[in-house]
């Protein structure tokens, strides 16, 4: 049996893994389990061969062509050093998936009118944010939203240039010091900073000024009713399903990357700024778990609007424009295999 479906995989806490599958709209029969016992026995075995300390949260989503809804969550292998098992409700880092968020959220603020003057993907980000400028003075004045959402800008990662506890603004204002290893919009090259600048837009840019991560929580997490969704590591902590990371203790160093060392339970990566966010909220600050996750994609699947519901909370023209490819990595057209 041949099931499409997309697949997402987002690096959790370290040895931790969410996995998320979707199929395309349109599938006729929903009685069909895919969590089933042959898929439990292939999961456990990848955690197995991998020598995983951690474990997954696995949804699957799946809507027919009348509309109704498959639903399934499952968690696989161990949370915590303790020995508690992963549940649908683990929550786990999704890492560069929230980067989705962002761009959306950047989305809602161009479908915002109240804004003035109004903002557009080809907005530049010199005439939004003051404090923006790069050492490529033609990149600094031309890079657009869609620019910097693409990794277009001329910037390599240069991820050791800033702190966890580093605030946007600072990380904005050091920008300027930067060599580009490339030509602006030469080629894409992965470069967090440019979504560290984006989650920086509802604070230019609205009139109450809200951080980063309320103004997600406001307009993306509550009206989709994500509510174990969060940027702040307390919150998700005080819940006592954040999935610990681990690290291993390397005893061999001769041994093969998957069996070097001891496990050992480390703190979370990111503990700063709260439910405000931090300088890594909008490249990948998001913790989440399978349940949430499957509500996201039921909203990415309808075009925006709460699967509960049925209320549009995000524009379908914000989600298309999101999933268009801007920056073209292979040329080369990828064919699904027939069976």
């Amino acid at each position: 049996m041949h099931i499409p479906l997309r697949l997402f995989v987002s690096g959790g806490s370290l040895s931790s893994l969410s996995i998320l599958l979707a199929n395309a709209q349109g599938a006729t029969n929903t009685s069909t389990q895919i969590l089933t016992p042959e898929v439990d026995a292939f999961i456990n075995g990848i955690l197995s061969g991998w020598n995983s300390a951690g474990g997954v949260g696995v949804a699957v989503v799946r809507q027919t062509a009348s509309g109704e809804w498959q639903i399934e969550t499952k968690g696989y292998g161990t949370a915590k050093a303790d020995g508690t098992n992963v549940t649908e409700n683990t929550l786990f880092a999704i890492g560069s998936n929230s980067k989705l968020f962002t761009s959306i959220a950047t989305g809602l603020l161009i479908s915002n009118e109240s804004i003035t003057p109004r903002l557009s993907w080809d907005t530049k980000i010199a005439s939004v944010i003051p404090d923006w400028e790069l050492m490529d003075p033609i990149a600094s004045a031309g890079a657009s939203i869609i620019d910097t959402m693409s990794h277009r800008t001329g910037l390599p990662r240069h991820d050791l240039m800033y702190k966890l506890n580093d605030s946007v603004p600072d990380l904005i204002k050091r920008l300027r010091f930067l060599r580009n290893s490339t030509e602006f919009r030469d080629r894409f090259q992965y470069c967090n900073l440019g979504y560290g600048v984006l989650s920086y837009l509802p604070t230019a840019v609205l009139p109450d000024h809200p951080p980063f991560g309320r103004y997600v929580k406001a307009h993306i997490f509550d009206p989709l009713g994500l509510n174990s969704t969060t940027y702040a590591f307390e919150v998700a902590n005080a819940t006592g399903n954040l999935a610990d990371g681990f690290q291993r203790e390397v005893s061999n160093v001769t041994a093969g990357p998957l069996d070097r060392g001891i496990p050992h339970a480390i703190p979370y990566w990111s503990q700063f700024g709260g439910e405000d966010g931090n300088s890594v909220s909008g490249p990948g600050g998001i913790i989440s778990n399978a349940v949430d996750m499957a509500t996201w994609l039921q909203s990415l699947l309808l075009g925006g609007a709460n699967p509960s519901t049925n209320v549009s909370v995000i524009p379908a023209t914000v989600i298309n424009t999101v999933a268009t490819g801007f920056s073209v990595l292979s040329g080369s057209a990828y064919v699904m295999p027939s069976s």
